[in-house]
């Protein structure tokens, strides 16, 4: 009995240990680069920016399917723009960044 126990509880566990996490970017800047990063899941991954806070709207940017566990974007929205980022992996999961708001910079000819 208690090995069953023991079992259920790891078995449980599972999703929380292994489950599609995404990185919410720090300081996103209109004309610079910014990291996105995960864990997690099983690849390919799809990357996209949604509407903030609207995770069910079309998305505002998709990006190229992805392999690894990082992608690097040149930040080409204008700034005040507010997104989440949604990433889905081959299973179907799906993990939502927090809000961000692109910030302005100096260049602002990317846009």
């Amino acid at each position: 009995m208690k090995f069953t126990t023991v079992f259920v509880a790891l078995v449980s566990a599972v999703p929380a240990v292994f489950g599609l996490t995404i990185n919410t970017p720090a300081n996103v800047v209109e004309c610079q680069p910014i990291l996105f990063s995960w864990s997690g899941g099983q690849s390919p991954y799809y990357l996209t920016l949604v509407p903030g806070g609207q995770s069910m709207a079309s998305p505002i940017k998709s990006f190229p399917t992805q392999t690894g566990t990082s992608y690097t974007w040149n930040v080409d929205l204008q700034a005040n723009t507010i997104f989440n980022i949604a990433l889905k992996d081959s299973t179907g999961s799906t993990a939502y960044s927090d809000i961000v708001t692109i910030m302005s910079g100096s260049d602002t000819s990317c846009p």
